[in-house]
């Protein structure tokens, strides 16, 4: 399990680089066509960076507490289960009017990422738990 999350470690390493070329593209050509994907761009780039320090915290810390993969496959599930109904409420029509980045504030779009947010936050409460669980044993 521990090579998952170093895989899933080392797509957002790539992802931070693609991201911030892209966003130097922008800086430098501000009639790029990358302009109206701005905030799509800086929203990867940014979660690229907040995810890639996690997991490579959590492999060591599961690592060193000697936790089942069965645990471990929790986090980078939620994580999957919030892309994929995002990615699925993406499909659907915007409403008309709405900016492409909050298509996930109306409709059926809402309904997928909050059951893939609910998603995510079951499986960062199972991961927090399962490291306070055997810290202490």
């Amino acid at each position: 399990m521990q090579s998952l999350y170093f895989v899933l470690a080392a797509v957002h390493l790539v992802a931070i680089a693609i991201t911030g070329i892209m966003w130097t593209i922008i800086d430098l050509r501000p009639n790029s066509s990358l302009k109206k994907n701005f905030r799509d761009i800086r929203a990867v780039h940014f979660g690229s960076l907040y995810l890639t320090p996690i997991l490579l915290g959590l492999a060591f810390a599961f690592e060193r507490l000697n936790v089942p993969a069965w645990h471990q496959a929790f986090f980078p599930a939620g994580l999957g289960l919030l892309v994929l109904f995002s990615s699925i409420g993406y499909v659907f029509p915007r409403p008309e009017g709405l900016d492409p980045f909050y298509y996930w504030t109306r409709g059926w779009a809402m309904i997928l990422a909050i059951i893939g947010l609910v998603c995510l936050v079951v499986a960062l409460c199972w991961t927090a738990s399962v490291l306070v669980i055997y810290s202490l044993h």
